[in-house]
């Protein structure tokens, strides 16, 4: 992605594609920016409220960080600051944009913000939306072929093959699109590395009790099978 820019003002930093904006501010990076304009047009609830925005011909989502487990008790969404390209958000664009050019099937990056204060900082993002796509949580109401979970099985090898971590693999950041294409997202702390049998284990051993657990909390339709079905696939791929 030859377009990405990058800026600082003040206590911001910025990554950006410049095919998609001209110009980065902060009010890109809050919700109340695009109600004013009426152009978010969904959002999701997790860890934090995720927001559809719509920018010209880009549809877009908008996520600022927040902590999880204890930590996000005392500090709910600041991290210590070492350098701007270290900084989440930073890293999570660069990481996308790379995999991007690559041909991998993950979100195309638009921007990215750091905001600086003392030795703490705060960051969002705005990434492209995978059209006509949900995650597996959804499309796992519905019993999947066991070629679903071969092909399933082969993309993540894929990612594997060239080290990519992906630091939370569970069924709601894996997507489908109306193709029947797999896509990843939320690359948050994800890292390049060197390929190892332990980390490629861990990550596959990390999906497999997000099967689980949503099988026990929503039922998903999953068996052990399909399970076999998706290392096949893997190590078919290697």
């Amino acid at each position: 992605m030859s377009n990405i820019l990058s800026k600082q003002s003040g206590k911001y930093f910025w990554l950006y594609d410049s095919e998609c904006f001209r110009e980065p501010s902060p009010s890109l990076f809050e919700a109340n920016h695009w109600h004013k304009q009426n152009a978010i047009n969904g959002k999701e609830f997790g860890r934090g409220t995720t927001w559809f925005v719509q920018h010209d011909a880009h549809s877009l989502v908008l996520r600022h960080y927040l902590r999880g487990g204890l930590m996000s008790k005392l500090i709910h969404d600041h991290y210590l600051f070492r350098a701007w390209q270290r900084c989440r958000s930073i890293s999570e664009f660069n990481i996308l944009a790379h995999l991007h050019q690559k041909g991998f099937p993950v979100p195309k990056p638009a921007a990215a913000q750091v905001s600086r204060s003392g030795m703490f900082y705060q960051a969002d993002i705005l990434i492209h939306r995978i059209p006509a796509a949900k995650d597996l949580l959804q499309v796992l109401k519905q019993t999947q072929s066991t070629e679903f979970y071969i092909q399933l099985g082969r993309l993540i090898a894929k990612f594997h093959r060239a080290g990519v971590f992906h630091a939370d693999l569970n069924i709601q950041n894996i997507l489908q699109d109306d193709s029947n294409n797999f896509w990843l997202i939320d690359f948050d702390r994800a890292k390049i590395l060197s390929p190892s049998q332990t980390w490629q284990e861990n990550n596959l051993n990390r999906l497999k009790r997000s099967f689980l657990k949503e099988k026990q909390r929503a039922g998903i339709q999953w068996e052990e099978h399909d399970w076999l079905a998706l290392v096949e696939g893997y190590h078919a791929a290697n």
